[in-house]
């Protein structure tokens, strides 16, 4: 992929998150940025963490390997969205 679909692809990823993350937390949430932590700001519980991952594959048309997941890449927004664009086959 070449460093503007990445680019591309991580901006979507982001603002993706933003709009589901208040989805599935079934609240507003204006404010999130790259930066929110996910378990810290935002209390995410692993059966939401799963399922926000399944959302984001499903909004995004992407894949990702779940099973590549460190705790790391569940830190933060921006953490994720690394990690999403990093392991997405977009079966191309």
């Amino acid at each position: 992929m070449e460093h503007a679909d990445v680019t591309e692809l991580r901006k979507r990823v982001v603002d993706s998150l933003g709009v589901l993350l208040g989805r599935i937390l079934g609240r507003d949430l204006p404010d999130v940025s790259e930066q929110t932590r996910l378990f810290d700001e935002l209390g995410l519980s692993s059966s939401k963490t799963l399922e926000l991952l399944l959302v984001v594959e499903e909004d995004l048309e992407i894949q990702v390997d779940m099973e590549d997941i460190e705790r790391g890449d569940l830190a933060s927004v921006g953490s994720l969205s690394d990690f999403v664009v990093a392991h997405a086959d977009r079966g191309e």
